[in-house]
């Protein structure tokens, strides 16, 4: 297991990791902690994470690096399979393209995929990965990983958080990972904030299935100071755990007119919905991007169907 992913890092002297764009703490998790556990173990690689930011600074920086610096590099993509999802198109240039992910996406692109889905995170398969293979796991490199394990579960509530979840997680711990520091940055929050979320719960709509639902215009985010992100991925969880609330979508335009879709749902499965809209992700939380305000109405109609 994983012997694909180990021998084809020792083949190349340059290595430079991607992830999808706007990520989330599982794809910087991905991303960072195998930049590390790389510079740890083969220590004549040089190792690059590069790709766009957003407020989870507090886990790592990306590197700047010239185009030329592609050119006989191996690219590994973490927590993405799909293309046009990928952050800095530059992974194209590269000699040899690898992908790690747990989506249920099936790959469009890339020279090797490892995409096993029982794994909640990509963060999760590379901890495997290191624990397997007996790699050295420095404590940056642990709490990059748990950081995104502990987000991809929701901190280990979500039905798919399994007992080598866990396993994997304390692994983690046992090299250094801290858990105070990712909830530090995460959990502790500023008056604005709790402000937001009282927003979100005095202002979701349902449908006539109890679908609940947020259509967020740039009003919302001018009015409490954050970004797309924040509203989009950081909000739809307002409507979870709600009795009576079987699927809950976010809505959130984005800075280039387009409007981001966080669907969520306790058991059912919503992913093909996100699927015949050009996303996917997991059976019980997924997305799309939509072309405008319309497709939203088309999107909650199929979701309500789901539950006649």
């Amino acid at each position: 297991m994983y012997k694909q992913i180990i021998d084809t890092i020792k083949k190349y002297d340059k290595i430079i990791i991607h992830r999808h764009k706007n990520p989330d703490l599982d794809a910087l998790g991905s991303q960072l902690g195998l930049r590390e556990i790389i510079k740890d173990n083969f220590r004549d690689k040089e190792v690059y994470a590069v790709g766009d930011m957003n407020d989870f600074t507090f886990l790592g920086s990306m590197d700047i690096i010239d185009e030329d610096i592609y050119k006989d590099a191996l690219v590994i993509v973490t927590d993405v399979a799909v293309s046009y999802l990928v952050s800095d198109e530059r992974y194209k240039l590269g000699a040899y393209i690898m992908i790690i992910d747990h989506h249920l996406n099936s790959s469009d692109f890339g020279d090797y995929q490892h995409i096993d889905s029982s794994f909640i995170s990509c963060a999760q398969i590379i901890a495997d990965m290191a624990e397997v293979n007996n790699l050295v796991v420095s404590k940056n490199a642990a709490t990059a990983l748990l950081g995104g394990i502990i987000t991809d579960s929701g901190r280990f509530l979500y039905p798919s958080t399994s007992a080598k979840t866990l396993r994997n997680a304390a692994f983690l711990m046992d090299n250094g990972a801290s858990m105070n520091y990712i909830y530090d940055n995460l959990y502790v929050e500023s008056l604005n904030f709790k402000k937001l979320k009282g927003h979100f719960i005095n202002n979701f709509k349902t449908t006539k299935n109890k679908v609940a639902y947020m259509k967020n215009d740039d009003a919302i985010k001018e009015q409490f100071g954050v970004s797309t992100f924040t509203i989009s991925r950081g909000m739809v969880n307002q409507m979870s755990g709600i009795k009576g609330i079987p699927i809950w979508v976010n809505f959130t335009l984005d800075d280039d007119g387009y409007i981001q879709t966080e669907i969520r749902s306790k058991t059912i499965s919503v992913v093909e919905v996100a699927k015949k809209y050009g996303g996917g992700g997991h059976k019980l939380a997924c997305g799309c991007t939509l072309a405008n305000w319309a497709d939203t109405d088309k999107v909650l109609k199929d979701l309500d169907s789901l539950l006649e």
